[in-house]
């Protein structure tokens, strides 16, 4: 019987990455791979992640989590993820505690280059890259940033792609950040679970999603919101008026939650007191349009 040929699959670069400090752990990964955001990466707010890749192993990712949320470390995670399987030679997976611990596994049969390095709060991997150098350039860029967690997992994206890549090129994107409470409605873990399926510029229009959910669901320093006195509620009624949101039967905090709720801006009211900058920003774009 013909072997068959596990060498291609899921060619990936990805990272997974943890800022116990914010209680956030996620995965950024890109693909020559049609909707890769739906097989490789895994988190669970308070658990960890998984990047499970090369011939992937779907299982890996939920199991792994199990596994991690039993108690065990990433190393021994990815010794009972690879212990009994028969095709762990083709398998590569990285896996990160929600503390910051890592580990990463690359089979000995996944196709040149495949590579894995860990550190403190990350694990990068890739398989069938143009270099080695891909991943040391994630783990570099993951190492070097500050701020968001998704920001780092993206800044590390970018930078495997500029150091080479994949071999094979570009077709799909993700990027996964969990936190406990952290998802819309704050009953699940969910922060952000951005992804491109198909496109020849994933990585790009993954940056473009992030904006986005950034500017819908980013939060503003306290020290940064606005004092709604006299002179800001005067302008932000004529610029509702002006677009036509101003209804005189309503109150102004009613006129101004309508337009939020409206443009998916309902996360940045701050109550009557106060106006975010962000919103202000907003509200004089859509006047001038």
């Amino acid at each position: 019987m013909m072997r068959p040929d596990y060498s291609y699959g899921l060619s990936t670069y990805s990272i997974v990455g943890a800022d116990p400090e914010a209680r956030e752990c996620g995965v950024a990964v890109q693909s020559k791979f049609l909707a890769v955001g739906a097989f490789v990466p895994w988190a669970r707010g308070g658990v960890g992640a998984v990047a499970t890749q090369a011939y992937g192993e779907i299982t890996y990712g939920s199991r792994g989590l199990d596994l991690l949320e039993s108690g065990l470390s990433p190393e021994n995670t990815i010794d009972r993820l690879t212990g009994n399987d028969d095709l762990r030679s083709h398998r590569q997976v990285g896996v990160v505690a929600a503390d910051g611990r890592s580990a990463s596994y690359t089979g000995e049969e996944c196709f040149e280059h495949a590579v894995s390095v860990t550190g403190d709060g990350f694990a990068a991997q890739g398989n069938i890259l143009t270099n080695p150098d891909v991943p040391l350039a994630m783990a570099d860029t993951f190492r070097g940033s500050s701020g968001r967690l998704a920001d780092r997992l993206l800044a590390a994206l970018i930078a495997g792609e500029a150091a080479g890549g994949e071999k094979r090129g570009m077709e799909s994107a993700a990027l996964l950040v969990v936190r406990p409470g952290g998802g819309y409605g704050g009953n699940h873990d969910r922060w952000l679970d951005l992804r491109i399926d198909h496109s020849d510029t994933p990585i790009e229009d993954l940056r473009g999603l992030l904006d986005l959910h950034t500017l819908y669901f980013g939060k503003t320093e306290e020290g940064e919101l606005l004092a709604f006195d006299e002179g800001l509620q005067n302008e932000v009624r004529r610029i509702l008026d002006s677009i036509g949101w101003w209804d005189p039967g309503k109150t102004r905090e009613d006129n101004l939650q309508g337009w939020l709720g409206w443009h998916n801006l309902e996360e940045r009211w701050m109550g009557p007191e106060r106006l975010d900058p962000v919103v202000l920003g907003e509200l004089r774009s859509a006047s001038n349009a």
